[in-house]
């Protein structure tokens, strides 16, 4: 093999190993949580570690050469980056600004959701695979291998340009929709984790993109007759697919473990929240230990454990503690004004808190109980950051000043 394919093959090899191990990742992930996008970036990292094995070179001239099919690993290869890209298609239409648009006018924010998104790529994207394979077979290819120039080679029979042109139009429509998609959301999304997920997809799509391109420059230019720039297409456009590709599943890979990490970090701190308010009502607490890939199910049940809590030590809470945290919070400067905001009556929800259950323990109800849990309207999209906030603030300064100016 000579040392360009050597390269190639070394280069195609790691990038599969990276999707595989994304792939295999994601499919985990989905396990546990049934999230519609990580099966589809499952399917979609799974497809596309297929397609680099099969353009490896070794690969490429082996799948030929079992199957009597001259270059058949170029359909088997194309067909599996139109999968990629299918579900890459799908992701685009569930991230979709106007589907989280769609909540304004009354309709549901879920919009057309996993089932409709997959009824509108997968006949288009079906019927494209089809009419890749029957040109493709159609084409009455020479014997011989072309693991790195089969466009450029055969770019001049009628047969295979079109097969070149369906594949690069259901491909580039995928991508560029997905590039399009991506920066639109950023500029709703301020959640640090997700914004840099979707910049390392918008700069991966866009190198893959480029990757087209360059596929298309060269295709052109040999059905003009000319081969100058088929380095573009042997080279040049296989090097950016590949540094996209990785780019891609770095983003989405550090996005996950990032999430993970979080998760963990918040579970944690909830841990002293949780410990305070189940006081006044164990019964609330189903046990089980935390493990593995739950993170995600027993923060989510310590927090409604942790509402439980505070909803059996509402007789507790005082009026005007919870009114005196709310002054000083105006005074201080702390959290924000918007009711929305996580950070929102974080301090009267924990000063709230401490004064109820020294109040229980004394045994002696506040002359005027609370009338509205501070911060038990945050909607639930914020509920967990608020709670942590709570959290923090449980043995703050703060809180013990709180306390000690409405004991006055």
């Amino acid at each position: 093999m000579s040392e360009a394919g050597d390269v190639h093959t070394l280069a195609y090899a790691t990038v599969s190993a990276v999707m595989y191990g994304l792939a295999g990742y994601k499919a985990l992930a989905w396990v546990a949580e049934r999230i519609p996008a990580l099966l589809l970036m499952a399917v979609g990292a799974l497809a596309g570690g297929a397609a680099f094995t099969a353009a490896t070179p070794v690969v490429y001239r082996w799948l030929g050469e079992t199957s009597g099919i001259s270059n058949l690993a170029t359909l088997v290869v194309y067909t599996q980056v139109i999968v990629c890209f299918g579900c890459l298609r799908a992701l685009a239409l569930l991230w979709s600004p106007r589907r989280l648009a769609a909540g304004k006018g009354g309709r549901s924010p879920r919009g057309i959701g996993m089932r409709g998104a997959v009824r509108r790529v997968l006949p288009r994207y079906a019927a494209a695979v089809a009419v890749m394979w029957v040109l493709f077979l159609s084409a009455d290819l020479p014997t011989g291998e072309k693991p790195l120039t089969f466009d450029t080679a055969f770019a001049d029979r009628p047969p295979v340009f079109a097969f070149l042109l369906v594949y690069q139009a259901a491909f580039g429509w995928a991508l560029w929709s997905m590039v399009y998609v991506c920066c639109q959301r950023l500029k709703d999304v301020h959640d640090p984790i997700l914004r840099g997920s979707l910049r390392l997809l918008v700069i991966g799509c866009t190198f893959i993109g480029s990757y087209g391109v360059c596929k298309l420059i060269a295709i052109f230019g040999a059905v003009l007759g000319t081969h100058a720039l088929d380095v573009l297409s042997s080279d040049v456009g296989p090097a950016l697919s590949s540094l996209g590709g990785v780019i891609t599943a770095t983003g989405w890979t550090r996005a996950a473990l990032r999430t993970r990490r979080q998760r963990r970090r918040d579970f944690y701190a909830l841990e002293t929240l949780w410990t305070t308010v189940t006081q006044a009502d164990p019964g609330v607490i189903l046990h089980s230990p935390p493990s593995g890939s739950a993170w995600e199910f027993h923060t989510l049940r310590r927090a409604h454990e942790i509402r439980d809590g505070q909803l059996a030590l509402r007789p507790w809470i005082s009026q005007h503690i919870v009114n005196a945290a709310r002054r000083l919070t105006d005074e201080q400067g702390l959290g924000s004004p918007d009711r929305d905001a996580p950070e929102h009556d974080a301090l009267a929800a924990a000063a709230g808190i401490r004064g109820a259950l020294e109040a229980l323990r004394s045994g002696r109800p506040p002359g005027m109980p609370c009338e509205r849990l501070p911060g038990i309207d945050v909607p639930p999209q914020a509920e967990r950051r608020h709670l942590v906030a709570v959290a923090r603030q449980l043995d703050s300064p703060l809180v013990a000043r709180v306390l000690a100016e409405a004991e006055q």
